[in-house]
């Protein structure tokens, strides 16, 4: 028994399978099939989440009939059933239980991508000229069976288990919904008639499996929306549901209570399934999902009743191996995940996965496996310019290589852009993340010298085999716009908050400058955020942006868009805005309209004849993910010849 976190660890039977531990790996959404036939990416992606050790890995948004919401759906035909079974294969290699999670998009059928138009508990416009058909007691009969023949063929696949979908307003919780639900017959109305048809489902999937088959269910605990349904109605579906399934998995309805970005806390759905564990009168094992990042954090969850046990998508995502690093003792070599959403937003889409912080993960078929990253074929020494999240990236993944590495920081310490952290009131996990990287290279035996600004010259000396470039980038100066010498980049805030006034602006609404916004309303600063386009945070992904925006609202961040800065004063801001001159008064003014990168020393290097490969924000300004991923296919490179 593993004696940090016991609870976590134990085993747990449910009905004739044993799980080894109390670690799901949730289902996410995988965006990669070819005409509906899993890629070669399924399989070694299932593969390293149950490598890394988790007790159950499910496969994610396997459509019920015509139920798909997501593009491309996995059709489910006999020619197909060979290449789910070998995604359940892959994941009974190493021990852990394959379960494939059931979904019917209901209301939120996309016609692009469906034979069928969409339906629901009530007719609707879901779409601009997209309408959904109000289901007959018929269409109920035929969609329950369409999930009874969807289970069979998964567990005729070698699947063990399904997760059927109930919550995040697909149908069945589209029907559970008093809000959405506003039929009038047997199906609507009262509790008991809006869980008529989501029990329905359920006994056809458990008839057509038989009473000794395992059966698991995700549910909304709450709509936490007034006039939406409570966790004691949640209680009261799950207490009949019980018939038929043998687990359920707690998460919450609505994408602004879901779309856990950093901002939001962690563990966010344990009340929910502490309250229907403290109820009761629901017997099943209760799983929580929400933001479980952290062996410390899940342990203590289970320990202290809130739930039977956990479970993690984006913490496996960022580090499949959490639960193997865990039970062997080695927490301190977890790679965090900093809650930037990527892997939900993974360039809109037209990749099946990216991971910020983890640039193997959905690349495994490439690449392989993250804890198995190969020895270089010839050994080099390496000179890296810069400690921050590319230059240490790449270090700690060249030394990992077998390579001799030197690492030069012009500072007095590793962390780069990412040190503002460390002042920050919202940017815990990141920080974590910066921590994390700083003693992982530092674990790497890089010889790290500080203090060192480099020079064309003393790289020579050094008579290095390759050198990553990784000098990051510096703020633009907004030079065109008149007394921009009376504000400051919006990082000093971190560095001097001593000198930060009661009324401030902040000229560019991107990322940094609205991030820097809510640090400052956290420190209860009034403050205003000028951005010129229409919309701001264009640089960030859906998810993460909806997460910001919620966040904005609830701090009551003002920010102006359409608004053109004309020119900063030492107590005052002028824009213009439809036209309009505004002059806006104030104590501090900072900016934020981009970042240039500190590419000079290339070529003062090229000339040396060493191989030399740029990273980070010194090859293409941005965010964590393109300094991660630049700095460690760098450091890939290195050694082939």
């Amino acid at each position: 028994m593993n004696t940090r976190f016991p609870h976590l660890f134990s085993p747990l039977r449910v009905k004739g399978i044993l799980l080894k531990n109390r670690i799901m790996s949730a289902p996410n959404m995988l965006f990669h099939t070819v005409d509906g036939r899993p890629t070669e990416y399924y399989a070694p992606y299932l593969e390293h989440k149950a490598r890394g050790g988790a007790g159950i890995v499910n496969l994610g948004e396997v459509s019920v009939g015509d139920g798909g919401n997501h593009v491309p759906e996995m059709k489910k035909t006999h020619d197909n059933l060979p290449l789910f079974a070998e995604l359940s294969a892959a994941i009974h290699e190493h021990g852990a239980l394959a379960s494939a999670e059931l979904t019917h998009g209901g209301l939120k059928i996309r016609p692009e991508y469906n034979t069928r138009r969409a339906m629901g508990p009530v007719a609707a416009e879901t779409a601009p000229g997209v309408f959904a058909e109000a289901m007959t007691k018929e269409m109920m009969e035929e969609v329950c069976r369409q999930y009874a023949d969807t289970a069979e063929y998964v567990l005729w696949a070698g699947f063990d288990t399904v997760l059927l979908h109930f919550g995040h307003g697909w149908l069945p919780a589209q029907f559970l919904s008093p809000i959405v639900n506003t039929r009038t017959d047997e199906f609507g109305g009262s509790l008991e008639n809006r869980m008529r048809f989501p029990l329905m489902i359920l006994r056809a999937v458990r008839e057509r499996v038989g009473p000794k088959q395992p059966v698991m269910a995700r549910v909304s605990g709450s709509e936490r929306t007034e006039g939406g349904f409570t966790v004691e109605d949640t209680i009261c579906f799950l207490e009949k549901a019980q018939e038929y399934i043998d687990l359920v998995e707690v998460s919450v309805e609505g994408l602004q209570n879901n779309m856990t970005a950093t901002f939001r806390p962690l563990g966010i759905n344990t009340d929910l399934s502490e309250a229907i564990k403290r109820d009761g009168r629901v017997k099943i094992p209760v799983y929580t999902v929400g933001a479980v990042l952290y062996p410390e954090q899940a342990e203590e969850i289970i320990a202290s009743g809130k739930a039977d046990g956990v479970s993690m998508s984006r913490a496996l995502i960022a580090d499949p191996y959490f639960p193997e690093k865990a039970f062997a003792g080695r927490e301190e070599d977890i790679t965090p995940c900093i809650r930037c959403l990527g892997c939900c937003d993974s360039d809109n889409l037209t990749r099946h996965m990216i991971c910020s912080v983890n640039p193997l993960i959905g690349r495994e078929a490439r690449l392989g496996f993250g804890e198995d990253v190969s020895r270089a074929k010839h050994t080099k020494r390496v000179l890296v310019i810069g400690g921050g999240p590319a230059g240490m990236t790449a270090a700690v993944t060249a030394a990992r290589r077998g390579h001799e590495v030197t690492l030069w920081e012009k500072s007095g310490r590793l962390g780069g852009l990412l040190n503002f952290t460390d002042a920050d009131s919202l940017k815990h996990d990141l920080r974590r993340y910066k921590d994390f990287l700083i003693a992982q290279t530092e674990k790497a035996g890089v010889r790290i010298v500080l203090d060192k600004t480099a020079t064309a010259s003393e790289a020579a000396a050094l008579a290095p085999d390759d050198i990553v470039l990784a000098a990051g980038s510096k703020p633009i100066e907004p030079r065109f716009i008149p007394g921009w010498e009376n504000a400051r980049h919006a990082l000093s805030v971190y560095r001097d908050s001593a000198s930060v006034g009661e009324r401030i602006v902040i000229v560019g609404g991107g990322l940094v400058g609205v991030e820097t916004g809510l640090h400052l309303r956290n420190l209860g600063r009034d403050v205003t955020v000028l951005e010129m386009e229409d919309e701001y945070a264009r640089d960030g992904g859906f998810g993460y942006k909806y997460g910001l925006q919620y966040t904005v609202r609830e701090k009551q961040l003002r920010v102006i868009t359409g608004a053109r800065c004309r020119e900063i004063r030492r107590d005052a801001v002028v824009y213009e805005k439809n036209g309009v001159s505004v002059t806006l008064p104030c104590d501090c003014v900072y900016y934020a309209v981009g970042m240039r990168s500190e590419d000079g020393l290339y070529e003062e290097l090229a000339p040396l004849g060493i191989r030399i490969t740029a990273a980070g924000d010194c090859k293409k300004p941005g965010k964590v993910s393109g300094a991660v991923h630049s700095g460690f296919f760098a450091a890939m490179d290195i050694g082939r010849f």
